[in-house]
């Protein structure tokens, strides 16, 4: 390291680690705040300046923006891919992942609207990760009848979704599947 990299990695140092202003570094230094951006920039461009972002849940930021700018889209979350990850791992940070866009969008849901939730490892895997007490006072209807697992069911897991946001659950009392046309008839009538 020369005295010019030595320069550079103090300037960013104070700049990034301590927080300090470019004019409080420029008074330091006795130069002017121009120059201390020109030396913050020159560090960048010369590697002394490395940015690492620890995310909690692993995104792939570029797709997220592609599905964006393609389609016209409002907003794109993508969980990013881990090849040497388990099924279950995949699942619960997806559900991490789906927990967070709906933070980001129950907020703006007046009081009395409703959301539907429907049943199934990812669900639950949301459901989970929802943070509790978020005081919304929504209503909560369960999508599709059940199929009698516990856990992943759907009237379970739109009870606990409206325990959560503090609203009413509303259940669907039919089964997902029937084995006659004559009983789906029944429940469609």
């Amino acid at each position: 390291m020369n005295e010019r990299d030595d320069l550079l990695a103090m300037v960013a140092s104070l700049y990034y680690k301590l927080n300090q202003g470019q004019g409080e570094i420029a008074q330091r230094l006795g130069v002017s705040t121009s120059k201390v951006s020109r030396l913050i920039k020159e560090a960048w461009e010369r590697g002394i300046i490395d940015v690492q972002i620890r995310m909690p849940i692993p995104r792939d930021f570029a797709l997220e923006n592609e599905l964006v700018s393609r389609f016209g889209l409002r907003d794109a979350m993508v969980l990013a891919g881990a090849p040497d990850a388990d099924d279950s791992s995949l699942v619960a940070a997806a559900g991490q992942l789906a927990a967070v866009y709906l933070q980001r969008i129950i907020p703006g849901l007046a009081p009395g609207s409703s959301i539907g939730v429907a049943w199934g490892t990812g669900v639950h895997a949301t459901v989970s990760a929802l943070p509790n007490n978020f005081g919304r006072q929504l209503d909560v209807v369960q999508l599709m009848g059940g199929v009698g697992a516990l856990v992943v069911d759907g009237p379970d897991l739109a009870r606990i979704v409206a325990v959560k946001l503090g609203g009413r659950h509303y259940d669907l009392h039919a089964p997902v599947l029937v084995e006659r046309a004559d009983v789906r008839e029944v429940f469609l009538s």
